[in-house]
């Protein structure tokens, strides 16, 4: 059996079964190529293609049920000490910020841009209904 023979046999696979999705636009590509200009040494990759393509439809409608993951309670509290402490960390982080020079100019930079409808940063400030 040549090259076209192989590639005339799977171009007539049933293509009612393919939807209009990825699958079936790859489907349609490989499936209007002309078989004359396919190399010999690609017709069996095309063929191995066309017969994937045509299984991975089947297996896109199969549905599972899905394990619903269970949180430990341990866990769940350990998750909470460890936001508080990490919010504490950022709390006093905050507090010696604002002590700053840094902050200060900041401040009295974002009010005298407040007074033109700007922020600190000279964006301007949006107002929505």
């Amino acid at each position: 059996m040549n090259t076209l023979d192989k590639i005339d046999k799977y171009i007539d696979i049933e293509e009612e079964d393919i939807d209009d999705n990825i699958m079936g636009k790859m489907f349609d590509f490989l499936s209007n190529l002309d078989p004359e200009q396919v190399p010999e040494n690609l017709a069996d990759d095309y063929i191995n293609i066309v017969n994937e393509l045509a299984d991975e439809e089947d297996d896109v409608d199969e549905d599972f049920a899905r394990k619903k993951v269970k949180i430990k309670i341990a866990d769940k509290r350990k998750r909470k000490m460890e936001y508080k402490k990490n919010r504490a960390k950022l709390k006093l982080k905050a507090k010696k910020f604002r002590r700053t020079t840094k902050f200060k100019q900041w401040k009295r930079k974002s009010t005298r841009k407040a007074k033109q409808g700007k922020t600190a940063t000279g964006k301007r400030k949006r107002t929505f209904l």
